[in-house]
């Protein structure tokens, strides 16, 4: 009898040390190789130059610096406030978006700012005058915004504040570059290491999704249809009303969220306001964001459902200038003597690729120039692609390889 008691658990330790088995080797193990082809048999080499076939072992690896992991999944994507132009360009459809990366924050001055000393570093003077922020986004006839042009990006006290007046080839610009010196950094310590996917612009897709943060309907990239906390402090950079930019003054002596609505007339620096739930700052309001998408209006309705990106789109641009049109002699690179030095009659190409219908491309989120409605997770809006605006600055994101979570 006592041999009985002591052969029933070590049974009990048995069997469940075989259904741990496939657990113990943990998610690893379904994506490592081994060192034996189970195909061929072939032993894989273990140094690359060899006879055999050197197979690289994959670690997973940190996210890539100023990136936050946003996990994927299904959503409905499109509009939940009222369509108040009668647009229809963002009518609700369930999508599938792959897990991915996405910047924490905008892109501030001071990293725009780097990414021009080390172009006109190693590039000379002219690509980097090209790169350079149309600081003129700022300038309006009828209004007293000089400083801005002046001061908004060259000045160390908006070191934080995200970048503006950069268009959208700039924006992808940074983007190529930023990938370049993070992958270099990792070669120059180990010229065998596996590099990071491309840095890019987030599809629109993407970026709704990381807005909505899991929250399905809600109009903001928090629960609740509030732009205030439960302390009353504003969530939002954004314009209250027609001439409120920041509410009254507390006697001149206001401090964040006593006395002002949000505090800043302008952009807030990129971490002023809480981030949402994926960990990412002002996906509403401050400043709008390029996304890698061409403006199309009916996108939800013929786009795939699984990772939705439309490359291609056609509209219709028109000489009055909205903010939803584009007139090409306000474009950042309209230059009538390099047009007339090309053999070009007319049209908006200056310096940057000519897209053709497919110039038009989206931008998304709201910034500290617009009303409530446009800071909404579905509201879409286009500019031109080498055009810029003081409402609109980007953030960068980056595919996840290998398993999802």
């Amino acid at each position: 009898m006592p041999m009985a008691k002591k052969w029933i658990p070590a049974v009990l330790i048995g069997a469940l040390g075989l259904l741990a088995l496939p657990a113990c080797g943990g998610k690893g193990d379904l994506e490592d190789p081994g060192s034996t082809s189970r195909l061929t048999g072939l032993k894989f080499a273990r140094k690359s130059g060899g006879e055999g076939f050197y197979v690289k072992r994959y670690r997973e690896m940190p996210p890539a610096p100023g990136l936050v992991f946003i996990e994927g999944g299904t959503f409905h994507m499109g509009g939940t406030e009222k369509d108040l132009d009668y647009e229809h360009n963002a009518l609700v459809r369930q999508m599938t978006v792959a897990s991915f990366y996405m910047d924490e924050t905008e892109v501030p001055n001071v990293e725009y700012k780097q990414f021009l000393f080390y172009v006109q570093k190693d590039s000379g003077d002219q690509k980097a005058q090209l790169l350079y922020p149309d600081t003129n986004v700022w300038f309006r006839e009828m209004a007293y915004n000089d400083p801005y042009v002046r001061y908004y990006f060259q000045h160390e006290g908006y070191h934080m504040y995200p970048v503006v007046g950069v268009n959208w080839h700039q924006a992808r610009e940074f983007a190529a570059w930023r990938t370049a010196i993070v992958n270099k950094q990792l070669t120059d310590r180990d010229p065998e290491a596996i590099l990071y996917p491309d840095y890019r612009l987030p599809t629109e897709a993407e970026w709704e999704y990381a807005a909505r943060a899991g929250y399905e309907q809600e109009l903001y990239p928090w629960e609740g249809r509030s732009l205030r906390d439960m302390k009353g402090r504003f969530r939002v950079n954004f314009k209250r009303g027609r001439g409120d930019y920041a509410g009254r003054s507390n006697k001149g002596g206001s401090l964040l969220y006593e006395g002002l609505n949000d505090a800043y007339m302008i952009p807030a620096p990129v971490k002023a306001f809480y981030p949402n739930d994926f960990g990412l700052y002002n996906m509403a309001g401050n400043v709008a964001e390029w996304t890698e998408d061409t403006y199309r209006v009916l996108n939800y309705e013929d786009a795939e459902d699984f990772n939705p990106h439309r490359r291609r789109g056609k509209v219709e641009l028109d000489q009055f200038q909205y903010d939803d049109e584009y007139d090409p002699k306000t474009s950042l690179l309209y230059s009538p003597k390099a047009l007339a030095q090309a053999g070009q009659e007319g049209g908006g190409g200056g310096v940057w690729p000519d897209l053709g219908a497919d110039a038009a491309k989206v931008y998304r989120g709201g910034s500290w120039a617009d009303i409530a409605y446009y800071v909404t997770c579905g509201a879409r809006r286009y500019l031109h692609a080498d055009s810029a605006s003081a409402t609109v600055g980007f953030r960068c994101a980056m595919v996840r390889v290998g398993r999802p979570f």
